[in-house]
């Protein structure tokens, strides 16, 4: 059986990534020089790389995209809690004038226009639906406004 004894003054072509060679952590280069962990390269697209994060405001995109509103709202929890007060105030009353079967809908309707107003605005466009509505949640005044029509 033939054993390999390696030699810190031997170097061979592929030195730099073989796994029994001793390697620097610093300069450990696994595939050449543009995946050193400090090229410019990785730094620019790994390291400085935006993070990203869940959507926030997952139970408005399932509302305002739910084929059925009144039958989402019926099942959906109440997980509103990261949304305005305004809004979590007039999904709660809708919620109730479903539960309750109320023969006006004040809410629902309200509802529905802010939905049709939100994907008017999109154009139908999903990605721009998602943007649309972080916008409204962000933008305090024109929810009140969209909410009194």
């Amino acid at each position: 059986m033939m054993e390999y004894h390696h030699s810190s003054e031997t170097s061979h072509p592929y030195s730099a990534s073989c796994g029994y060679c001793h390697h620097d952590e610093i300069t450990h280069y696994t595939f050449g020089e543009d995946s050193s962990m400090t090229s410019p390269l990785f730094i620019s697209n790994v390291v400085n790389q935006p993070k990203e994060e869940p959507y926030r405001y997952n139970y408005l995109l399932n509302l305002m995209t739910a084929p059925d509103m009144s039958a989402y709202l019926s099942v959906a929890n109440d997980d509103i809690y990261a949304l305005p007060i305004h809004l979590q105030k007039l999904i709660i009353e809708a919620k109730e004038e479903i539960v309750l079967k109320h023969v006006e809908k004040p809410a629902q309707i309200r509802l529905q226009k802010v939905r049709n107003h939100i994907w008017r605005r999109a154009d139908g466009d999903f990605a721009i639906l998602m943007n649309m509505l972080i916008e409204l949640v962000s933008d305090e005044d024109e929810l009140e406004d969209l909410l009194r029509m």
